[in-house]
């Protein structure tokens, strides 16, 4: 789990902003996204793979969306906890290359799954669509999976935290 929890979730939105009372906020998170993918380059949008859970482990800032005062904020990676790595992830491009093809059919159509900073607004019991905030060339964005329609699920990464690129141990994902 990252540093905000479910029930730290709920007791920021039922506490709105102390400085100036809006109950909307705005977060910064780290979220899966899938990008499909033809010989190596993007041919349409990010689709959204993350569901509440992976939404709340990924939360790495959370500041009011009426006056921007802070509400939350962690500056270790929020996949594995590295002090600092959060600002390595932001900062560094993808370092997993994305294949030209399916490693298993050679198939050229592909997903490749990342994980994406994105910002989310919330207020009242609604929240918005998240926004990315990193495209596949782009620093902070970081791949993690590769999925083909016929194969599924046909490579990984597992050697490193596929966002600042520490050691580990890298824990559970919820879900």
């Amino acid at each position: 789990m990252g540093l905000l929890d479910e029930a730290g979730l709920d007791r920021l939105v039922a506490a709105g902003c102390a400085a100036c009372g809006s109950g909307k906020l705005l977060f910064r998170t780290y979220v899966d996204g899938a990008v499909p993918m033809v010989a190596g380059e993007p041919v349409g949008r990010i689709g959204w793979l993350y569901d509440g859970e992976k939404f709340v482990d990924g939360v790495y800032e959370a500041r009011c969306g009426q006056c921007d005062a802070p509400r939350f904020s962690a500056e270790v990676c929020p996949r594995c906890h590295v002090p600092g790595g959060l600002a390595r992830a932001l900062a560094t491009p993808n370092d997993w290359p994305v294949p030209l093809a399916c490693p298993s059919c050679d198939d050229e159509e592909i997903r490749y799954v990342a994980f994406v900073p994105a910002r989310v607004a919330f207020e009242g019991a609604r929240a918005e669509k998240a926004r990315d905030l990193a495209l596949p060339h782009d620093t902070g964005f970081h791949g993690v999976r590769v999925d083909c329609r016929s194969c599924g699920p046909v490579a990984a990464r597992t050697d490193v935290c596929p966002l600042c690129l520490g050691p580990g141990p890298l824990r559970a994902r919820p879900g």
